[in-house]
């Protein structure tokens, strides 16, 4: 599928991200339709952010600054009552997880890191795996800056890349990584792509991305750890680990040593505000870690234990396992949560965000989606995701609508599904429907997003260029649309600024393994004032029909009855109005409802 909207904006890596709306976007390119004017264009409300790349680290926009949340809020995921010390010795380490890596003499220590989060949680909350787990760190530094189109075309060219596909080198983050996983693009065992091949791969095939992953990363949680530390504590024991950035400088300055539960330790504290170099992962704690046991010494007890990715083997080392202070200034706000589930949790991904860096560019309440059924004859929805990275605590309302009636209004269809709740930390949440929704292929769906928390808004991609790094973010008409100014609009007739994208909501589906046709040759007969009478074609198959009216051909249709025959009288009407009625056919599959596309409409005025 061909982007026909590319935009860039810029970034400033080597001394500043800067996201701003005051610059003019190049025309847009000849589309299906022509760009709606008649509406005021929003300020798009994105700060100046400070950020760099440094020594292979590239800090995150959204690790700066994390909303914090209350410790008190109802819903937080975790664990329960957290413990004073938890997994503080290597002993502990060592029997329940994999060995530490070494990244050699490569930028890859954020690659190092989310598979790291992934290998942990996979032993810790899904139990799927055991310290024998061995996951590639090459496959997702290559894809974090190589993205693979997806299987449906949707993400287009989107993505990171470098000059001279030096990937190696570039340097990364959590968020790159976070969000080259969040469209299924691995995670691998490290047996089909090895770190021993580092510096040997110049390109890799997309089946390394999509048809070898052995898990799929659907959460993520954004800590901040200065804030909500009791909240990471609780997030490391349920999924294992935590990832961070910290700078690093030379052990000589920073680097301390002492004896703790028996064993001769590393310890690490720097006491300035430094710009994060390097990223690792939290494991454990000790609030009653003694402060004499740091070079510099901090303000009192307490640390975090981390693991690093400097060594193959466990040992207390700063190459390995080493103690970072509770007052370590350089600690980044942002600790990372990654949660995954087994690569067969769902058979497709429906999306549209393929590029790397996302951000919240204008609180929208109202934002939605709106995709083509393309897998299989039939689909069930079964979950939808959605991406707030710099909001907490957001009430939502989702809203599902089937056979779309205009591709281009995401509630011009059937309201199928509605769930309601509430996010606690900043992040990405795959959220189950109550009830499976079936999706005939060839027809349009819209996933709705209402969000009931002021100034909150749904993460948007964000195109951006600086020197040899370059991030893509393309939109097309009827995929993502925001209400504004009381009427839905399309991003592409809005998003006047560079560097906008699509919205970072997601849909998953499995095949339903059976479909059913259309409905055909529906029409009205005895059109009274106050009932009108349908009928139809029988549909092969069918087990009943469900009937749908609206008050315009493209409005909302409701379903109003559901029957065995082939017709229906439809009593109650008002008289003098106007109405519109769909029919399609449904039949069980198990527990499952299987339907069919609607039917073509049939106008109905009663009479006066």
């Amino acid at each position: 599928m061909r982007k026909i909207w590319r935009k860039t904006v810029a970034l400033t890596v080597a001394s500043a991200f800067l996201f701003t709306g005051s610059q003019a976007a190049a025309p847009v390119q000849a589309a299906t339709k022509s760009a709606d004017t008649s509406c005021e264009k929003p300020e798009w409300d994105i700060p100046t952010l400070k950020g760099s790349v440094r020594d292979g680290y590239v800090m995150s926009p959204n690790s700066v600054a994390v909303p914090a949340v209350s410790n008190t809020e109802a819903g937080l995921k975790g664990a329960g009552t957290v413990p004073s010390a938890y997994m503080n010795t290597l002993s502990q380490l060592v029997a329940k997880y994999p060995s530490t890596r070494n990244q050699g003499g490569y930028s890859t220590c954020w690659a190092f890191s989310a598979i790291g989060l992934a290998e942990f949680d996979l032993i810790t909350d899904d139990r799927t795996a055991d310290r024998s787990i061995d996951l590639s760190e090459l496959q997702l530094s290559y894809f974090s800056y190589n993205n693979a189109e997806d299987a449906f075309g949707n993400t287009c060219g989107d993505g990171l890349s470098v000059t001279g596909n030096k990937y190696l080198q570039a340097g990364g983050n959590l968020e790159y990584c976070a969000r080259t996983l969040l469209q299924w693009e691995g995670v691998i065992n490290e047996a089909d792509m090895p770190y021993a091949n580092v510096g040997m791969i110049s390109s890799m095939s997309e089946d390394y991305a999509f048809q070898k992953d052995v898990a799929h990363l659907q959460n993520v949680y954004i800590i901040n750890i200065h804030k909500n530390p009791n909240l990471v504590k609780k997030e490391v024991m349920q999924h294992g680990s935590a990832g961070i950035g910290f700078y690093f400088a030379d052990t000589a300055i920073y680097d301390g040593s002492g004896e703790y539960e028996g064993e001769l330790v590393t310890t690490y504290n720097c006491p300035k505000a430094e710009q994060p170099n390097h990223a690792a992962n939290i494991v454990g704690w000790d609030d009653n870690f003694p402060a004499a046991n740091f070079a510099n010494k901090p303000a009192g007890n307490g640390a975090w234990l981390v693991r690093n990715s400097w060594s193959d083997s466990a040992k207390n080392d700063i190459t390995s396992y080493f103690w970072l202070s509770y007052y370590d200034k350089s600690l980044e706000d942002a600790a990372w949560i990654m949660d995954f589930e087994a690569a067969d949790n769902y058979e497709y991904i429906y999306q549209y965000d393929g590029c790397p860096l996302v951000y919240k560019a204008y609180p929208f309440s109202d934002s939605a989606n709106v995709f083509m059924v393309k897998g299989a004859s039939n689909e069930l929805l079964k979950a939808v995701s959605i991406t707030l990275n710099q909001d907490t605590n957001v009430p939502y309302t989702i809203k599902v609508y089937t056979n779309l009636t205009d591709s281009g209004k995401p509630k011009s269809g059937v309201l199928a599904a509605q769930v309601s709740g509430k996010t606690s930390y900043a992040g990405t949440y795959t959220i189950p429907l109550n009830k499976s929704v079936s999706l005939p292929k060839g027809s349009y769906y819209s996933i709705v997003v209402d969000l009931n928390k002021k100034n909150a808004g749904i993460a948007m991609e964000c195109g951006t260029k600086n020197g040899g790094l370059k991030s893509t973010a393309g939109i097309e008409y009827n995929q993502s649309f925001v209400y504004y100014q009381g009427q839905w609009q399309d991003l592409v007739d809005v998003g006047e600024y560079q560097g906008i994208g699509n919205l970072c909501i997601k849909g998953y589906t499995d095949k339903t393994g059976t479909s059913i046709s259309k409905t055909e040759k529906l029409r009205a007969s005895s059109v009274m004032r106050n009932s009108v009478k349908l009928s139809w074609s029988g549909t092969s198959g069918a087990q009943g029909y469900e009937i749908y009216r609206a008050t315009s051909r493209t409005g909302s249709y409701k379903k109003v009855a559901t029957v065995k025959e082939k017709s229906y009288k439809n009593t109650g009407l008002t008289k003098g109005k106007t109405y519109y009625y769909k029919v399609r056919a449904y039949k069980k599959n198990g527990d499952t409802t299987v339907v069919g596309k609607l039917s073509s409409a049939v106008k109905v005025t009663t009479k006066k």
